[in-house]
């Protein structure tokens, strides 16, 4: 008996280790597209809009809707609005690998009711508007065009770099080509007028492209029939908008896919990727053709702050005085004007997103010096030489060539102001800011280091003292045009 519980004894362990050697094998194995397969079946919404179920777990289930979607998870939604045969893949990964299984849906029908959505209607003025709706580029606005990083930097979506005056590109054939989108049908109609403007890179794709002499390149183009439109919304991103081979947008860089960064009844903000340069982003802005906004003028300055009403005892206190972003929507923006938050992050609170910058001090003390503490972490941005963006530990600027933008000591003066001017604050040090390290006057950082000894001066735009409660505005201008202003609203640090 003793030799048999021995011998089970000595079976043990090696039954345990050859299940662990299974477990582990399969595990490495790849799955199979049997494995991949799935079912789909009608909800009770309607028989176009399906829900998708994976056959088995993993851990990672990516699928492809076939409709422009895209989702994640072991059971997915699909909406089809129009009649037609849809391809929906799903990957399944485990850590062997991955494999895709594709099966056709066929919508027997269109459903009116899928097709009346704000994005789609905005975009088309929707089923009633049977001659579709026409878009035309806004010429008459600043920014309406322009150019920014890609990706986009922590400021946002917008033309960071550079962006276009009123009619600035007239004669480009930009302005008077026109944009109608269909709901009926997904049609899309593009009318050249002739011209079309184009990125010099892609001159040799349009025989007889020429120099118009506002920049880049125009060229003799008639768009084809038969164009269509198609809508994707990628999870957790912009809508994007492809126009069909042959047709485009405003600027053609190469590409014919926008993400819609904003989209109303009477405005279009797009943006799309240079293609022949995918460091760049393109923008523009679109209005109805029959609209008009009225010709932009250029905003009068805002009225200065009365030097009575924001003084440097204001800003000093008794001594010394410690300010900090207010943490409320508006507090921290970009803008075409003083104030704006439009660019971004037009009325969204981002002190939540964000709370190491909402935390940062700027202390003012009476013999000129001038603080920043930024309470042990930073919201850090590639040019400041720091590995990951967003908030991190300030201990992560050191060594790097934004080391000069965490906690130091510089100096500062202040102007008064007077029944003409802005109260204005100056901070001089290398790496002195407020608020934002990559802001100066006429220019943004995209390295470190900061230039030595720089001077930084912000207008205050605003200032209120009620009941002891106070907020202090100040701007910069970046550009050198008054077209894109960064803004801030400060109150004291009473902690």
């Amino acid at each position: 008996m003793k030799k048999y519980l021995n011998y089970i004894m000595y079976m043990l362990p090696l039954l345990v280790l050859a299940a662990c050697v299974e477990e582990y094998a399969l595990e490495d194995s790849p799955p199979t597209v049997e494995q991949a397969g799935f079912s789909f079946q009608p909800t009770e919404q309607s028989n176009n809009i399906l829900q998708f179920t994976a056959d088995n777990d993993f851990f990672l289930m990516n699928w492809d809707l076939g409709n422009g979607s895209s989702a994640t998870g072991k059971s997915v939604t699909g909406t089809y609005p129009t009649a037609g045969t849809y391809t929906v893949t799903l990957t399944v990964f485990n850590r062997g690998g991955s494999v895709s299984a594709s099966r056709e849906i066929v919508i027997e029908e269109t459903d009116p009711l899928l097709l009346d959505r704000p994005l789609f209607n905005n975009l088309t003025g929707g089923a009633q508007a049977t001659e579709g709706k026409t878009w035309k580029i806004d010429a008459g606005r600043s920014g309406h065009f322009g150019v920014g990083p890609n990706p986009s930097s922590a400021a946002g979506d917008f033309p960071e770099w550079y962006q276009a005056q009123p009619n600035e590109k007239a004669g480009s054939g930009m302005y008077t080509d026109r944009y109608t989108f269909f709901l009926v049908g997904f049609n899309f109609n593009m009318e050249t007028d002739g011209l079309v403007y184009l990125n010099a890179a892609q001159g040799g794709n349009f025989p007889g492209a020429f120099d118009p002499g506002v920049g880049d390149l125009s060229a003799p183009y008639v768009a084809p029939d038969g164009l269509k439109w198609s809508m994707a919304e990628p999870e957790g991103g912009y809508p994007e908008l492809t126009i069909s081979q042959g047709g485009f947008l405003g600027y053609f860089a190469g590409g014919r896919t926008y993400q819609i960064i904003n989209i109303t009844e009477n405005e279009l903000f797009l943006r799309f990727v240079d293609q022949a340069n995918t460091d760049l982003a393109w923008y523009i802005r679109l209005i109805p053709e029959g609209f008009e906004p009225g010709e932009e003028t250029p905003d009068p300055d805002p009225d200065p702050v009365d030097t009575g009403e924001f003084t440097l005892q204001n800003l000093i206190g008794n001594g010394t005085k410690a300010w900090k972003l207010k943490p409320a929507a508006g507090a921290f923006g970009v803008g075409p004007r003083p104030g704006s938050d439009e660019f971004f992050p037009n009325g969204n609170d981002i002190s939540g997103d964000r709370p190491c910058l909402f935390n940062d001090l700027f202390i003012f003390s009476e013999d000129g010096t001038y603080a920043y503490d930024p309470q042990g972490d930073i919201f850090g941005e590639f040019y400041m030489g720091v590995e990951a963006e967003g908030c991190q530990p300030a201990a992560n600027l050191v060594g790097t060539v934004g080391e000069a933008w965490g906690a130091g000591s510089h100096q500062f003066t202040f102007t008064e102001g007077t029944e003409t001017t802005n109260a204005k604050i100056t901070v001089t040090g290398t790496g002195a800011f407020m608020v934002l390290p990559k802001a100066f006057n006429g220019g943004e950082y995209t390295a470190g280091p900061p230039e030595a000894n720089k001077s930084v001066t912000y207008d205050v735009i605003g200032y209120v003292n009620e009941g002891g409660v106070e907020e202090l505005t100040i701007t910069l201008d970046i550009t050198d045009s008054g077209a894109v202003f960064w803004s801030f609203v400060l109150i004291p640090d009473n902690d």
